[in-house]
């Protein structure tokens, strides 16, 4: 995770017209003491991804957690409850997240139909 941090400004100039049709939120840090606070109730609300951070002279942020976010392409599941459901490694193929989310719906629909 060695790579350029970028102001507002670098980040929006990647957008060419038209506009997004969704809201840009600011840039913020995901680790360490400047954290946004919805990661750090994220990262807490699920496992790590892996048990090796990696390389603290390749890492640019402290103080450094296991259950740090280790690359920008993590994703998240979050529940219409607002609560964390799972956590995919970077790595982790676009298919399997997508049957991952697919279970998660079928698994909510049927406790929903249980429910009435």
């Amino acid at each position: 995770m060695h790579y350029r941090k970028s102001c507002n400004h670098l980040v929006w100039s990647f957008w060419a017209s038209p506009a997004p049709n969704f809201q840009l939120f600011e840039k913020g840090d995901v680790n360490g003491e400047k954290e946004q606070k919805v990661y750090t109730f994220l990262k807490n609300s699920c496992p790590p991804t892996s048990e090796l951070l990696g390389s603290p002279s390749r890492l640019f942020w402290e103080p450094m957690k296991i259950h740090d976010i280790r690359w920008n392409f993590e994703k998240f599941l979050v529940g219409p409850d607002g609560k964390p459901i799972m956590r995919w490694y970077h790595r982790t193929p676009v298919s399997n997240v997508k049957m991952d989310i697919l279970a998660y719906m079928r698994e909510q629909a049927a406790l929903g139909v249980r429910g009435k």
